[in-house]
């Protein structure tokens, strides 16, 4: 129960906490997209490697190859951020 003071009254705010057997399954659920999300990343990281590892290797140093590490590194960080962020907020 939270109390919250508005003026000269105070409004009660009542919630439930949401049952185990509820909760249990939207974690189960948050770890899987988060294994999906990184195994997306790690392939997208792979391929971008190759592109920069063959870009450099033709001395073609300007190219979308740091694009792409950088922006998978970006989407795991990402990633497991709000799974973290999320797995805080439900109740355990």
């Amino acid at each position: 129960m939270a109390a919250v003071l508005t003026d000269d009254t105070a409004v009660v705010l009542a919630y439930k906490q949401m049952p185990s057997d509820v909760i249990r399954p939207i974690m189960q659920l948050i770890d899987w997209l988060l294994w999906c999300v990184l195994l997306f990343c790690l392939a997208w990281m792979i391929l971008a490697a190759g592109r920069l590892w063959y870009a450099f290797r033709d001395d073609l140093a300007a190219n979308d190859a740091t694009h792409g590490v950088v922006m998978s590194l970006l989407g795991a960080i990402m990633a497991t951020s709000a799974s973290g962020i999320a797995l805080a907020l439900l109740p355990t």
